[in-house]
């Protein structure tokens, strides 16, 4: 595999005494499923931000397949941003909401509703075109936010927190629904969360921030087996 995602030396701050990235390096090689994991306030979201062009850094690159990333919009990125609370539209039913990336991509009826029809399939919400999405389960309703991120073909998919809102039960339950969706993706992915069972889950590699620093990147095996320092060994305990 070619490195597709690159960081180099990324700072970010929000003023002068809080600084949420302190010299990201990161090479993401394509295909990777990454799980990003950390303490409230690490930076993880902030990670996925400045990635999604939602957020300027302050020094450093990006870079995507070579290209630097600093001057290009986020809706010219083609990357899928899955927000924490689904971020779908209440006034839209099911179909309008997944088709929503499509439309705006200028694509005919056609091939929205062929490509709809088909992520709703993967998802499991064949027949739930025309639901509110306001009646729809927790559950329900990150599906059809997942839908809606890989409806136009996103070249990364990222991920924030996608099960921090559902009860324990049912994050429990999912997990292995959206490991699944996303294992049958040739798509890079990076998974933020706060959770150790899910960021294991969902990566094959795992990275871990604190304080806006990356500490440790690797598999379960090494970060377990081989944790770079004592903050490591004592978080994943």
């Amino acid at each position: 595999m070619t490195d597709e995602l690159i960081l180099q030396e990324v700072n970010k701050s929000y003023g002068p005494d809080i600084l949420m990235l302190r010299d990201v390096n990161l090479t993401l090689a394509k295909g990777t499923h990454l799980s990003v994991l950390g303490p409230s306030g690490s930076g993880k979201t902030t990670l996925l931000r400045i990635i999604a062009g939602l957020e300027s850094i302050d020094s450093g690159n990006i870079l995507f397949n070579g290209k630097s990333l600093q001057d290009i919009p986020p809706y010219k990125r083609s990357f899928g941003y899955m927000f924490q609370d689904f971020a779908l539209f209440p006034h839209m039913n099911v179909f309008q909401n997944v088709a929503f990336g499509l439309k705006m991509k200028n694509k005919d009826k056609g091939e929205i509703k062929t490509r709809v029809g088909k992520m709703l399939e993967l998802t499991g919400l064949s027949g739930y075109e025309n639901r509110n999405v306001n009646e729809l389960s927790g559950g329900e309703r990150q599906r059809v936010a997942l839908a809606r991120t890989l409806a136009p073909s996103p070249r990364l998919l990222m991920l924030d927190e996608p099960l921090s809102s559902l009860d324990r039960v049912l994050r429990q339950n999912l997990l292995g629904e959206l490991t699944d969706i996303i294992a049958t993706l040739n798509i890079t992915t990076i998974f933020v969360t706060h959770d150790h069972e899910e960021a294991f889950a969902a990566g094959s590699t795992v990275l871990i921030m604190k304080e806006g620093r990356i500490e440790q990147k690797g598999s379960r095996e090494d970060l377990i087996q081989r944790p770079a320092n004592e903050w490591v060994r004592h978080f994943l305990s």
